[in-house]
């Protein structure tokens, strides 16, 4: 991990508001970097138009580490390395994604493509009956690949089929390559990040243990879409104090 903690947020957490509109929303909370939801920033956007926005973004303080989540696939290759190309482009550090479990091609290329640009892919688990519902599905479906192919932790959905962080990050290991540190209570309800089943302690000491885990600790509230900023603060504070915790 960094010495600096960089705290993020998925900017589907604020899917209601536009970039003018995250930057003053996110002022004072103490965080500093964004993964892009596809609506707020994508690489079929004009190039002054995504100048304009990580123009705002950066003279804000605030880092884009990532983008996503994107769905790739081998028969659609050129949609694959302009969205790798536009990541790389933002300086990104890693891509949260999609692919087939069988789609071999398609992860070779991803993985081929990655290293290129020198960047980090997660593969995003999506809850019940997504094919990547377990920690144990994403690492067989990365098993035998560079470890650029690794996952996205979503904790939240994690926690809705019964798996907490500490497991997941355990059976993950260095392919740990991004997370979405999201809250449920049970497998329908969300609540603010670090407030219900989510420990931020264990889940940061498991990651010092087990992965080298060093971009940013992406939060994800999808709850109050209409007004997230009072969540965002609550969480922050909450995730702070377990950095003071012994790990």
């Amino acid at each position: 991990m960094k010495k600096q903690v960089e705290i993020g947020v998925q900017t589907y957490t604020y899917r209601k508001f536009d970039i003018p509109g995250i930057i003053k929303e996110l002022k004072g909370t103490g965080i500093t970097a964004l993964e892009v939801f596809g609506a707020h920033l994508n690489c079929d956007m004009p190039a002054d138009k995504i100048k304009e926005a990580t123009k705002m973004l950066s003279d804000a303080g605030i880092r884009i580490a990532g983008v996503g989540v994107y769905g790739f696939a081998s028969d659609k290759p050129e949609a694959m390395r302009k969205q790798l190309e536009f990541a790389a482009g933002l300086r990104c550090d890693y891509v949260s994604m999609d692919v087939g479990v069988a789609d071999v091609k398609g992860k070779e290329m991803l993985v081929d493509l990655s290293k290129k640009l020198k960047l980090l892919l997660g593969i995003h688990n999506h809850g019940p009956g997504h094919h990547y519902d377990t920690a144990e599905k994403i690492a067989a479906s990365c098993e035998g690949y560079d470890v650029v192919l690794g996952a996205c932790v979503d904790t939240g959905h994690f926690l809705r089929v019964g798996q907490n962080a500490e497991h997941v990050i355990k059976v993950l290991g260095k392919r740990v390559n991004a997370v979405h540190l999201k809250d449920f209570i049970d497998a329908n309800t969300e609540v603010v990040p670090g407030t219900g089943k989510l420990d931020y302690a264990k889940a940061l000491a498991a990651l010092k243990k087990y992965t080298t885990f060093h971009t940013a600790f992406v939060i994800e509230y999808e709850a109050n879409a209409d007004a997230p900023t009072p969540g965002m603060r609550e969480t922050v504070s909450v995730f702070k104090k377990a950095l003071e915790r012994p790990q």
